[in-house]
């Protein structure tokens, strides 16, 4: 299999307009939602096309997979193509569950809201906020209600892997699989096309005992995905259980790919609003400065309805027994004590 070394230019990138993408004044570079509006806060807005992103989850949390869904989701909205594989379950499953946006026309006029105020009476003159989610753009970072999905029949550009035509689950296969969809489907920057569009991939479950990994390992797989991805309009959403995976391999697979995010389970008790916890171990770096987050500890936070990234609020250092006492027997200088001196 030939692979395409040649890489695109921000120049030919920004001549472009590609539905579901923006440009960042910050890293000159072209970006797409993950469907998840605060997570692209937290990666500066969004992920870069062209890169690989992959995301650690340990302890058999459903994070990662939500993850998944919303970067699909959001490419359906987008009319981006899609190719979902999974060696653990269908990827058709993954498809039909899919959240589904949140439109304008869902949310109730302030006016009709006012009428509805009968018990709380009193406070019916005073204004009522608008509830409605946030966009940065129209074309850009959608909201997703999870309690709701996509219908199937709104299913459109997406491949699944492994299809009927597969012979087997190795990473050979699904490399060739991508380089012909890059390759055939106009992605590649070598092949001049009319109309450009973006390719998501999604690759759920890597280093599963179910891949066949005989001919071509993990490590290089990822090596050849990123020159495929590097020389593409193409972004490719990894996920991987992290407890299941060797320190030495996971060092060397996050060197091979472009940003690193790992979940991994809220362990105080005392911030039961979080799921879970986010840790930043890598952001894609390449044709701009460093960017530097606010933070690197992040909270997860899962509703019946959204899942949302938030900045991690540790709880007060609360001082121990004998300093509370102490605390408690310190009294105003002004107050009648039992002192040596007594004015």
């Amino acid at each position: 299999m030939s692979l395409n070394l040649q890489s695109h230019t921000i120049s030919q990138r920004k001549s472009l307009k590609l539905k579901g993408t923006k440009t960042s004044v910050t890293k000159n570079q072209i970006l797409i939602s993950t469907g998840i509006v605060s997570l692209d806060a937290v990666l500066d807005g969004g992920i870069p096309i062209g890169t690989v992103a992959l995301v650690e989850e340990e302890n058999h949390g459903r994070n990662a997979e939500l993850i998944t869904k919303h970067f699909i989701a959001e490419g359906v909205v987008c009319d981006h193509s899609i190719l979902i594989a999974d060696v653990e379950k269908k990827p058709e499953a993954i498809a039909n569950d899919l959240p589904k946006p949140i439109q304008e026309e869902s949310f109730q006029p302030t006016d009709i809201i006012a009428e509805d105020f009968k018990i709380a009476w009193r406070y019916s003159q005073n204004p009522i906020y608008d509830s409605k989610p946030h966009h940065t753009s129209i074309s850009f970072g959608h909201t997703f209600d999870m309690s709701a999905k996509i219908p199937v029949d709104e299913l459109k550009n997406i491949r699944y892997w492994p299809d009927e035509k597969s012979q087997g689950t190795s990473y050979s296969e699904l490399l060739e699989q991508i380089n012909t969809i890059i390759t055939k489907g106009g992605f590649s920057t070598k092949i001049p096309v009319e109309q450009r569009r973006v390719l998501r991939i999604t690759i759920s479950n890597l280093y599963s005992p179910i891949w066949d990994s005989n001919d071509l390992n993990v490590v290089t797989f990822l090596y050849k995905l990123r020159i495929l991805v590097r020389s593409s309009y193409a972004t490719c959403l990894l996920t991987c259980r992290a407890h299941t995976i060797d320190d030495v391999v996971k060092c060397r697979m996050e060197h091979f790919v472009d940003t690193v995010l790992i979940l991994k389970p809220m362990e105080l008790s005392s911030c039961a609003d979080y799921n879970g916890k986010l840790i930043i171990g890598k952001l894609a770096s390449f044709n701009t400065f460093l960017y530097e987050p606010l933070s690197v500890d992040w909270a997860t936070k899962l509703t019946r309805k959204k899942l949302c990234i938030e900045k991690l609020h540790l709880p007060p250092c609360l001082n121990s027994g004998d300093d509370n006492e102490n605390v408690h027997t310190k009294q105003l200088s002004c107050a009648s004590t039992t002192s040596v001196l007594n004015f």
